[in-house]
């Protein structure tokens, strides 16, 4: 029995040393998957975002603009922690009276480990939690803390076409069941320094289908753009959104690993 714990035990430390540092960024944007790699040792990421967003359903109309940051550093090779912090504006209207609502509406803290790459048909396999915190403004205040959890996949098809898979459940902290989602992500390759990627989502609770579709443009190989928009106006709902956003990391690493 000693002797399977300790070969588990190297196994797990040498999956977490080796390995992931990528010449390029990678980020998690532009779209709503996360990727099933981490950044890799001596790494830090900020991916950052502005969002507008309108939603018309009933007698309620919802405009909103947020800015959306996520901060990562890789501690070991297979092996991240990261931190989220969202802003939002929002002015509700319903039936003639304007709701107005403003402040920080989101932080959370959390890591994600890469379990898997990818070899042939065996998918890139990575794992992220995180807690939900209570720290907003009281226009958007959890009444408890949260957790969401993600299971993410990613498979090379061709040299030029990527698909991936989310899989996850959140508990929000507002005293309401669990929500699980699912993300199918398609991104491909338009040119040496231009991505695309097109995207299906929503939530098994209520079988609800969203999509969107966008762009990123590697400026270099640490700094990257992206533009995207989407629609989420299932079950009956008008509901759409642009986003604009920037990914760049800092590493002080010896050499960089290809």
């Amino acid at each position: 029995m000693k002797s399977i714990l300790l070969i588990i035990s190297i196994s797990i430390i040498s999956n977490l040393l080796f390995g992931q540092f990528n010449e390029t960024i990678r980020a998690g944007r532009p779209g709503q998957a996360i990727g099933a790699f981490s950044l890799g040792e001596k790494v830090i990421q900020i991916q950052s975002g502005i969002m507008i967003n309108q939603i018309d359903e009933a007698m309620t109309e919802t405009h909103s603009l947020s800015e959306n940051t996520v901060i990562r550093l890789g501690i070991f090779e297979k092996f991240e922690i990261s931190g989220v912090i969202n802003w939002q504006t929002e002015n509700i209207m319903f039936n003639g009276t304007e709701v107005k609502r403003k402040g920080i509406s989101d932080t959370q803290f959390g890591g994600r480990i890469n379990i898997l790459e990818n070899k042939g048909a065996v998918p890139a396999i990575g794992l992220q939690g995180r807690v939900l915190l209570k720290v907003q403004n009281n226009d958007f205040k959890r009444e408890n803390l949260g957790s969401i959890f993600i299971l993410a996949t990613g498979n090379k098809i061709t040299d030029w076409l990527s698909m991936g898979t989310n899989f996850g459940v959140v508990w929000s902290g507002n005293n309401t069941d669990p929500t699980s989602l699912y993300i199918l992500n398609f991104s491909y390759g338009i040119t040496e320094k231009i991505g695309g990627f097109t995207e299906l989502y929503g939530n098994f609770n209520d079988f609800a289908t969203n999509y969107d579709a966008g762009i990123s443009i590697l400026v270099n190989d640490n700094l990257q753009l992206d533009f995207s928009g989407g629609w989420q106006g299932d079950n009956g709902r008008d509901d759409w959104f642009l986003d604009a956003g920037v990914s760049w990391r800092f590493h002080w690493r010896e050499k960089i690993e290809k």
